[in-house]
């Protein structure tokens, strides 16, 4: 590979920085806390009904307050979401460079 060919590599690598990289053991545990906290929620939700939606003191007296949790709980998953996405764009161009430079230097070794 020429050195014009590894320095337009590197430019294009730079283009799509690796992001940071987190512990795949605390990402899995974030993700299924957060599951099971949207899914404990909507359970609180569901529970509630026009009968005991007055009742003082069970999950009805706060159901606004565990809407939001919910809601916080599923961010954090978009979140997730996100950066495995973030990381699935940057092995893909990753690739795609790597491919292109071989291609160009194949070519041109046949020329």
């Amino acid at each position: 590979m020429s050195t014009q060919d590894k320095e337009a590599g590197h430019v294009l690598h730079q283009r799509y920085e690796r992001p940071e990289p987190q512990s795949p053991a605390s990402n899995q545990d974030d993700i299924s806390a957060a599951i099971i906290g949207i899914r404990s929620r909507l359970d609180q939700l569901s529970s509630i009904n026009a009968d005991t939606i007055f009742t003082p003191g069970g999950p009805q007296s706060r159901y606004h307050a565990i809407v939001e949790e919910a809601y916080a709980a599923l961010g954090l998953l978009e979140t997730h979401i996100d950066e495995l996405r973030t990381e699935l764009e940057y092995q893909h161009k990753r690739l795609d460079e790597i491919r292109d430079a071989a291609l160009v230097e194949q070519v041109e070794e046949e020329r």
